[in-house]
């Protein structure tokens, strides 16, 4: 059981370590293994050793999260754990930090918050607080992602990516995530594929699939992003907002499955799987469309070759 080594943990560096640092200070403090929280089976009913969050990508929004997100090596299962006692004490952000992020780096964390504010906006617990939170996170990042990637060592690009990043993940904190968070986590459990990448590889993708049930909201993204197109009707804004987010993938050079480096055939082996660990993540249920078991596995399928065109 816990025996007090320190007074306070600083997590400093990407969503990764920020997340390890939420999972050791509750664990310090209320014992057990990671696994046991998932799913609130287990509470965290002591207050966790206070965390400092440091983000140095603007990506997860961890250090604004009561998440954490670990994979379990026995199941090969990425477990989304949500508790208050997983948000840090203080959160850190300064985009000077950013500076040295890779443009690797620098796409696959944005688009992973440019996929939590939308999310975060066509969710089904969506609420008129996180909405603001959400546009507001969306139009920063759209308007700097590719700045920041071409040229990393642009400040102010950088500064509104951090602030579009803490915006998104204070926005998915509340009002959950969607299909995309629920297929991207079996990705990486299974492939090793960073998240930022997982969530890309499959958001042109499944925003299609999402559209017919949100029409309205996608709309609403397009006239923000796009105040000049506004003229549009709500079916063509959710068109246009779709090829956006489709021309900005492939601006950034995000892979496919496929130019990953995944085999068909190993696909093949564990999709079934995959998409269970996706429906059980309950992040699908949040979507405005919901998929059933077969549905996310032909999105998987779509997904493995999908070309950003």
């Amino acid at each position: 059981m816990y025996t007090k080594y320190c007074d306070v943990i600083i997590a400093l560096g990407g969503g990764s370590c920020i997340d390890t640092g939420k999972a050791v200070a509750v664990l310090a403090t209320n014992g057990g293994d990671i696994s046991d929280f998932m799913g609130n089976k287990k509470m965290a009913d002591n207050k966790a050793i206070p965390l400092i969050a440091i983000p140095t990508t603007a990506g997860t929004g961890s250090e604004a999260t009561d998440v954490t997100v670990i994979i379990n090596t026995s199941n090969d299962v990425k477990m989304m754990i949500k508790q208050p006692a997983f948000l840090p004490e203080v959160a850190i952000v300064d985009p000077k930090l950013t500076l040295s992020s890779p443009t690797h780096i620098t796409s696959a964390t944005g688009v992973d918050a440019l996929t939590h504010a939308i999310e975060a906006y066509i969710s089904r617990r969506s609420h008129p607080f996180i909405a603001t939170l959400a546009l507001s996170a969306i139009k920063l990042i759209y308007d700097n992602i590719e700045e920041a990637y071409k040229n990393g060592n642009n400040i102010g690009a950088r500064e509104k990516m951090s602030l579009g990043a803490l915006k998104a993940g204070i926005a998915f904190s509340n009002a959950s995530v969607c299909l995309v968070h629920g297929m991207s986590r079996p990705i990486g459990a299974i492939f090793h594929v960073p998240h930022g990448v997982s969530n890309a590889m499959l958001l042109p993708a499944i925003l299609e699939y999402s559209k017919p049930a949100c029409i309205n909201r996608l709309a609403d993204i397009g006239r923000f992003i796009k105040p000049e197109l506004s003229r549009y009707s709500n079916e063509e804004m959710a068109n246009i907002v779709v090829q956006e987010i489709k021309k900005l993938c492939l601006n950034l050079n995000i892979p496919n499955m496929k130019e990953w480096g995944i085999e068909k055939q190993e696909l093949d082996k564990v999709v079934g799987k995959m998409a269970k660990d996706a429906i059980a993540s309950g992040s699908p249920s949040n979507n405005p469309r919901i998929p059933t078991e077969e549905e996310i596995i032909e999105l998987y399928r779509l997904c493995f070759d999908f070309k950003n065109e």
